[in-house]
C-alpha cells in the first residue's frame, strides 16, 4: 500500500494510491465504511477523529495503518460493482490524480536525520572524506526544507554551487529507543524517495568553524515523495536501484547495497536518540554528484530551469525544477 498527503482546495489530507491515477481521501472512505459494513450512523464522526489530516499524528495513531489496508480493500471492492466509480467520487471518496496536489508524504516530521558519507562510492569520489567512517555520521534537515514531488526548488542567493543527492527516506512507524539491529526493520513503516540539496560553497565555509547546517537548510532543499510505501511492498530494501538526472541526462546510477551503515544499522544506532512514529532517516547517496566533478570536467551544478529527477527503484521519482528565489 501507498501513502501519501495531498491537497484539496488547500486543505490537506491522507490518502491512499488505489490505481496509478486513483487517490482515495483516507477519512472519507473510512466514514463510508463504518456507516456501509459496520451500520454505523455517526461514521464520518468516529472518522474525523481517527484518521489525523497529518501524517505523523496518523502514525501515531494505534492500528491506524490497518484501518488504511481495510478501507483501500473496501473502496477497492467498491470500485468493481456497476456504477461504482461515479459512486465514490460523488461521495468524495475519490479523486484523480490530476484534481489533486502532492504533498511530502511526511510534510513536518518531528526529526530529520540525514545520513553522510555512508556509500563506499561517494566517499572515494570526494577528496575530501577519504576515509570511510567509523560509526554513522548524520546531520539534521530542518522540516521546513520539506517539500513535494512536483515542487520548485528555489536556488537561494547565498549559493554558486547547488547540488543535488538521491537517497532514500525511511520513515519510523512506531516508538523506536535502542533496539537491536536485528530487530530494526520492525520499526520502519516504509520509505520514500528523497533528494538532499546542497549549497556546496556554503557548506565549505560552514565547516571552518566545524558547524554544518546552513549549507542543507535553506527552504526546498529536501524534496520528498511521491509516496510513501509500506515496507510489506519493499521485499529488500537494501538492493534497489538510486538514478538521479538533470535534464534527462544520468548523473547519479548506483544501488543502495553500496551503503557503508546498511539501514538496519542507521535505524538501531540513531534509535538511542528515541525515535518516534513519523520521524526520517535517510540513507545517504552515491557517486556522481556534482560536488565529486574533477578539475577538467564540464561542471554539474545545477542552475535555474533545471529539472532534477531523484528516483528509487520501486519506490517512485520526483520531478523538481529549479527556479530563481524570490525576493522578500
Amino acid at each position: 500500500m501507498r501513502l501519501l498527503t495531498f491537497t484539496l482546495k488547500g486543505e490537506a489530507r491522507i490518502g491512499v494510491l488505489l490505481e496509478p491515477d486513483k487517490i482515495i481521501d483516507l477519512r472519507r472512505a473510512y466514514g463510508w465504511y463504518l456507516l456501509e459494513v459496520q451500520g454505523n450512523p455517526i461514521g464520518e464522526e468516529i472518522a474525523s477523529i481517527l484518521i489525523p489530516n497529518d501524517m505523523t499524528s496518523f502514525l501515531n495513531c494505534n492500528g491506524s495503518l490497518d484501518v488504511a489496508r481495510k478501507t483501500a480493500d473496501f473502496v477497492a471492492d467498491r470500485l468493481c460493482v456497476k456504477d461504482g466509480t461515479a459512486a465514490l467520487r460523488e461521495r468524495g471518496v475519490l479523486f484523480l490524480k490530476n484534481e489533486i496536489h502532492l504533498k511530502a508524504p511526511v510534510p513536518r516530521p518531528g526529526a530529520l536525520i540525514c545520513a553522510g558519507k555512508n556509500f563506499s562510492d561517494h566517499v572515494q569520489e570526494m577528496s575530501a572524506i577519504r576515509n570511510r567512517p567509523a560509526y554513522p555520521v548524520a546531520f539534521p534537515k530542518m522540516p521546513d526544507t520539506i517539500i513535494g514531488p512536483e515542487d520548485d526548488i528555489p536556488y537561494p542567493k547565498e549559493t554558486e554551487k547547488l547540488d543535488y543527492e538521491v537517497e532514500l527516506a525511511v520513515v519510523i512507524g512506531k516508538p523506536c529507543h535502542n533496539v537491536r539491529e536485528e530487530d530494526a526493520l520492525d520499526y520502519i513503516a516504509g520509505y520514500a524517495t528523497f533528494n538532499d540539496i546542497s549549497a556546496r560553497d556554503v557548506i565549505r565555509q560552514e565547516n571552518q568553524t566545524g558547524i554544518l547546517l546552513m549549507g542543507k537548510d535553506f527552504p526546498g532543499f529536501s524534496p520528498m515523495g511521491p509516496y510513501l510505501v509500506l515496507k510489506e511492498e519493499v521485499t529488500d530494501p537494501q538492493n534497489l536501484k538510486l538514478e538521479l538526472r538533470v535534464n534527462g541526462e544520468i548523473r547519479q546510477n548506483s544501488n543502495l547495497s553500496y551503503m557503508i551503515f546498511n539501514i538496519a544499522q542507521l535505524v538501531a544506532y540513531w534509535s538511542q536518540l528515541k525515535l518516534r512514529p513519523g520521524d526520517i532517516l535517510t540513507t545517504g547517496t552515491p557517486k556522481g554528484v556534482a560536488a565529486g566533478r574533477k578539475e577538467g570536467e564540464s561542471p554539474w551544478w545545477l542552475k535555474p530551469g533545471d529539472i532534477v529527477e531523484a528516483e528509487v527503484e520501486g519506490i517512485g521519482c520526483l520531478r523538481n525544477r529549479i527556479i530563481e528565489e524570490s525576493g522578500g
